[in-house]
C-alpha cells in the first residue's frame, strides 16, 4: 500500500497555489500590454496628420506623458499617451478665442503657424471639434477585451494543465 504524507501533499498544493497566482498576475499583465498596444496602434491610425508629430509622440507607459489614457484591469495598468501639450484639444476640441490675432501665412489650403510674423488671420469663436483618436482606439479594444481575455485563460490552462485535465 502506498504512503501519502500529508505535510507534502499541503506543501506541493500551496505552491501550486503561489505557482498559479503568479501565473494569473502575468497573464493579466500580458491583456494590459495587448490592450495597450492595441489602442496605441489605433490611435496612430486615427490621429490626423499635418507633419505627424502627434502620432510619432504616441508611446505605451511613458512618465513623460502629459496627456494619457489609462487601461485598468483589477491590478493590472498601462497608459497610452503623449508628451505633446496640444494632444489634448486635438482628442477633446476646444473653441477659438474670437478676434484673437494667430501670425502665420495661407499656404494653399492650410495655414501655418509662425510666431511673430506680422501677417495672419483673426480667428472667429468657433468651436473645433475633436478627433477622439484614443477614446475611438479605446472604444474598440473594450469591445474585444472579452477575447483578449479568454485567449490568454486559455494559454494559461494550457501551461498550469500541460495534460488537458
Amino acid at each position: 500500500m502506498a504512503r501519502v504524507n500529508k505535510k507534502d501533499l499541503e506543501r506541493q498544493y500551496r505552491h501550486l497555489k503561489k505557482q498559479a497566482k503568479r501565473e494569473v498576475q502575468a497573464a493579466m499583465d500580458r491583456v494590459a500590454r495587448k490592450a495597450g498596444f492595441q489602442v496605441l496602434r489605433g490611435a496612430q491610425d486615427r490621429a490626423p496628420v499635418r507633419d505627424g508629430v502627434l502620432r510619432q509622440s504616441l508611446t505605451i507607459g511613458n512618465r513623460d506623458n502629459i496627456f494619457d489614457l489609462v487601461l485598468r484591469g483589477t491590478k493590472a495598468e498601462i497608459t497610452v499617451g503623449t508628451a505633446l501639450e496640444y494632444a489634448r484639444y486635438v482628442e477633446e476640441g476646444f473653441t477659438q478665442r474670437k478676434g484673437q490675432f494667430v501670425p502665420g501665412y495661407w499656404d494653399d489650403e492650410k495655414f501655418v503657424y509662425v510666431p511673430g510674423h506680422p501677417a495672419g488671420m483673426v480667428l472667429k469663436g468657433r468651436r473645433i471639434p475633436g478627433v477622439h483618436y484614443l477614446a475611438r482606439s479605446e472604444a474598440e479594444v473594450e469591445s474585444i477585451m472579452d477575447e483578449l481575455v479568454k485567449e490568454e485563460l486559455d494559454e494559461l490552462a494550457r501551461r498550469l494543465f500541460p495534460d488537458g485535465r
